[in-house]
């Protein structure tokens, strides 16, 4: 079984490269995994996920995913993190597959911050939540 928040990570970056808006913005080489500040700009990083186990059945588990997504932009202003943040955004949307689990409710947004980061880079966190289930 895969992982869950790997799977929902995976649906993710394949929904964001799949998105026009999102490409114009980001080139898809920087739409990747990592837990560091980015080399090159404009760029997304899927962070840590979390799961919690929502239920086990006989033969079937819920979970809740949570996953951040690091936005990184150039500038003094937040702009350009909020324009990416909003085409990653509407990229997402509600109705997302992903491949080996249900998704009970959609993918929520569940909140987003953006901030300018020490180095003058702006950064933002879009913070994502799936229930999702499995038949084992």
């Amino acid at each position: 079984m895969t992982e869950p928040s790997l799977a929902l990570q995976t649906a993710i970056r394949n929904r964001l490269i799949a998105s026009p808006h999102v490409m114009e913005l980001v080139d898809p080489h920087e739409i990747r995994d990592g837990n560091t500040r980015p080399e090159a700009f404009p760029s997304i990083i899927l962070g840590a996920g979390q799961v919690e186990v929502a239920g086990h059945y006989r033969n079937y588990r819920n979970v809740t995913c949570y996953l951040d997504l690091h936005i990184w932009a150039e500038g003094e202003g937040l702009e350009g993190a909020k324009t990416i943040g909003g085409a990653v955004w509407n990229a997402i949307g509600r109705e997302l597959s992903v491949p080996g689990f249900d998704l009970h409710d959609g993918i929520r947004v569940e909140r987003s911050i953006y901030m300018r980061d020490p180095s003058g880079w702006a950064h933002g966190v879009i913070s994502l939540r799936a229930q999702m289930g499995k038949f084992l």
